[in-house]
């Protein structure tokens, strides 16, 4: 009787060392924060505010923007190489999901090939922003929008912020300077913004309009 009591009572103890080095991971987890500095880069600052009110006080429609009326927006980064959805990067984890089923299919498990393992094989070897643009501007479009940040948080320049960008990680280019080249090259008619970048100087801290803009 007295050694079911001792291993009950041991049982109970590691029960609860486990539980609290569980809260201990799970809290540390919650704090954790990618590093972020503006030692490099300053944040600019202007007159808009993150809230409604100041869009609507400070912000017009540019009059080219009434009268280009097609645009195309080119939605690529890091995502394209599993080709499983916009969201795959938040989706390879969530069990059930297509894009988890895809990645577990196709990769492995996220617990053991993670984002951070997908991300070297994004290379963009193939990638002409030049022969891009130029199609785009003959099918019709006016103006032309590229990705600079998705909710993966993996910049698509050489940001001075944080390493997680394109320059450090996979094309080691700077895909939207890519873009914004090809786009003043292609034509001086032909309107390229920069978006949805809010840290970038070049282009400005919310778009930035190439050409004829």
């Amino acid at each position: 009787m007295m050694t079911i009591l001792t291993l009950n009572n041991m049982s109970k103890r590691l029960l609860a060392f486990g539980l609290m080095l569980l809260m201990t991971g799970s809290l540390l987890a919650q704090g954790y924060k990618v590093k972020v500095s503006e030692a490099d880069e300053p944040m600019q600052t202007g007159k808009f505010q993150p809230t409604w009110q100041s869009l609507e006080k400070n912000y017009q429609v540019p009059e080219w923007f009434r009268n280009a009326k097609f645009g195309i927006w080119a939605h690529w980064g890091p995502q394209c190489v599993e080709g499983s959805g916009d969201w795959m990067a938040r989706g390879m984890y969530q069990e059930g999901s297509y894009q988890y089923k895809y990645h577990v299919a196709h990769y492995g498990h996220p617990s053991e090939v993670g984002f951070k393992d997908i991300l070297p094989l994004f290379k963009a070897e193939r990638w002409n922003p030049d022969s891009l643009v130029a199609y785009y501007k003959s099918l019709g479009a006016q103006y032309f929008f590229a990705l600079g940040n998705h909710h993966d948080n993996f910049d698509l320049w050489d940001s001075k912020y944080q390493p997680w960008n394109s320059k450090n990680i996979g094309p080691h280019k700077d895909i939207l300077d890519g873009w914004a080249k090809a786009a003043t090259y292609c034509s001086p008619c032909l309107s390229a913004v920069m978006a949805p970048s809010t840290k970038r100087k070049k282009p400005s801290s919310t778009s930035s309009v190439l050409g004829c803009a």
